[in-house]
């Protein structure tokens, strides 16, 4: 494989990777109370449902972090939208709400993200 080809499949990839955690980082952030304290972990995505979950951990009002919270995220034509917060863990946020595409009774509001938007 030649160089041009390499670099003609390389950026789309790139361009894709982007739009995928980063875009769902951003939309989190964007509900956060102090978005630069935010720290990520396990990102999964269901692009059959449209749903994901990112492991977040942010500081609340009071300046200390919250501890590891499944963040449910949607993905659609406009980007990523944040929805809830959960305590679940990974495996039950994927099973529970990206892989089945239910709503989850475990849902929570957590004290590090701002009243939904209207």
């Amino acid at each position: 494989m030649n160089i041009k080809k390499l670099c003609a499949l390389a950026i789309p990839l790139a361009l894709a990777a982007c739009s995928g955690r980063s875009g769902a980082e951003k939309a989190v952030r964007e509900a956060l109370k102090d978005p630069d304290s935010a720290k990520f972990g396990e990102f999964y995505y269901n692009s059959s449902t449209g749903k994901g979950c990112l492991t977040t951990n942010a500081k609340n009002s009071m300046g200390g972090y919250t501890g590891d919270s499944q963040s449910h995220l949607t993905k659609d034509s406009d980007g990523w939208h944040y929805e809830a917060d959960s305590d679940q863990s990974p495996e039950d946020c994927r099973k529970d709400y990206a892989d089945n595409g239910s709503s989850d009774d475990k849902m929570m509001s957590n004290d590090t993200m701002m009243s939904a938007k209207p």
